[in-house]
């Protein structure tokens, strides 16, 4: 490796380390650690250590400009789907009609989820609509109030996936970079198989008849602490405006139909029809540059730009040759990579930048293998579960809408189950792709 290689693995390293130990968003850290390569790049030019100058326009070559516009045209979109109190509304139905059927109750945000990021939304935006709404029906069914809010997130976030979704069109790039085809609906409902498997195991153990009201005197004193959401609504309840709901609804069909059947570009057709919406409803749309995500937007950006230069010096080549030569074991490797991704994504709060970050090397040591969606999905869907971590915003919603006096032991209770994730799931995901290995 030469000295420019091993700066961009150290850099790599001590963004990761700063992002988790001083919160700072490693998308900006990104933007900087590639800023220190090009400078060092100029430094060294004359070096015969590397034949390569890196300029400002060389790395910004790399902005992911199309992930970017996805980000902002989709989140705009469902937007106007958020304010029309159309889905609030869907959702309030669906609740009301399939209320009393225990058992299937906490589906029902697994797959209101589940659609909404497998149709585009950013997960983020997918889980910040459901987790209110879930908090106010488990003030109807507290014993379920826990296992509803699991089940929506871990549906949400799985179904970002989807290559529709920026996460799923975030594993696209880095397979288009590295020239390698698989076939991304496919890896997006093996993910969903193993949510799946994940909820379910989360309704048996937390199942109603285990849970225990402190506050019940008659109760059993064997079982888990009954955990409610406050008493107060919390987030915007938006009210139904009927047309600017329909509208809503048939523009996201339409963004569904163009997209999947007439290969239309994703962000730009997310944009376009958004736009539409805010030119006929201005006074509900005037506040909607808010509801963009920010902080997604520069963790991808900076995180792309710096695995992009990485891979123009060749960084990601001398790593997979690295690995190599540790072992020659290709199940080893799988081994590693899938407990690393898992692990970082439940110390980083940004599962999408970890995405962003380590997929790459995954096309990079596995790009010939027959079997890359099966090794991808190993890799990547574990990584999506552990969104329940509290330093994660979904965790962090959901401590939010708990009753303040149990927000602790919400807390503590999220954190198990995001770190019980680490050493069961990969190996779970692992077993196929391993067998035909």
């Amino acid at each position: 490796m030469n000295l420019l290689q091993v700066l961009s693995l150290v850099l790599l390293v001590v963004i990761l380390i700063l992002a988790v130990w001083r919160h700072v968003n490693i998308g900006l850290l990104g933007f900087s650690a590639t800023a220190v390569l090009v400078m060092v790049s100029v430094l060294i030019a004359d070096s015969s250590a590397t034949g390569m100058v890196l300029s400002s326009k060389d790395v910004l070559h790399h902005f992911p400009g199309a992930i970017v516009t996805l980000l902002i045209g989709v989140s705009i979109l469902f937007a106007h789907l958020e304010k029309s109190g159309g889905l609030s509304w869907f959702t309030d139905k669906v609740y009301d009609k399939l209320g009393h059927h225990t058992h299937v109750v906490p589906w029902i945000g697994y797959f209101i989820g589940f659609a909404i990021s497998t149709a585009g939304a950013f997960s983020t935006a997918s889980i910040t609509l459901l987790v209110p709404v879930i908090a106010a029906l488990g003030r109807k069914h507290p014993r379920l109030f826990f296992i509803c809010e699991m089940a929506a997130i871990i549906g949400a976030n799985t179904g970002a996936l989807s290559p529709i979704n920026p996460t799923g069109q975030v594993i696209l790039d880095a397979a288009k970079k590295a020239q390698v085809e698989y076939n991304p609906w496919l890896v997006w409902l093996l993910g969903m198989l193993i949510s799946f498997i994940f909820v379910i195991a989360l309704q048996i153990v937390f199942h109603e008849k285990r849970v225990v009201d402190k506050d019940d005197v008659n109760a059993s004193q064997k079982g888990f602490l009954l955990l409610k959401p406050i008493k107060q609504e919390n987030g915007d309840n938006h009210q139904l405006q009927p047309f600017y709901a329909i509208c809503s609804t048939v523009a996201v069909l339409i963004f569904l139909l163009l997209v999947v059947f007439a290969k239309a570009n994703v962000g730009l057709t997310a944009l376009t029809l958004a736009v539409v919406l805010m030119l006929f409803f201005p006074k509900n749309s005037k506040d909607f540059v808010k509801k963009i995500p920010w902080n997604a937007v520069v963790v991808i950006s900076g995180l792309l730009v710096l695995i992009g230069t990485m891979m123009q010096i060749d960084t990601m080549k001398a790593v997979e040759h690295g690995l190599l030569s540790l072992t020659s074991s290709k199940i080893a490797l799988l081994f590693m990579l899938a407990y690393l991704i898992t692990f970082l994504s439940n110390v980083e709060s940004s599962t999408l930048g970890v995405i962003s970050l380590m997929i790459p090397m995954v096309f990079t040591i596995f790009g010939e293998s027959p079997q890359i969606s099966l090794i991808l999905t190993a890799c990547a869907a574990p990584a999506m579960l552990s969104v329940v971590n509290p330093i994660h915003i979904a965790g962090t919603l959901v401590v939010s809408v708990t009753d303040e006096k149990q927000q602790e032991t919400m807390f503590k209770r999220l954190l198990i189950i995001a770190f019980s994730t680490v050493p069961i799931f990969p190996g779970l995901a692992m077993i196929v792709p391993v067998l035909m290995m």
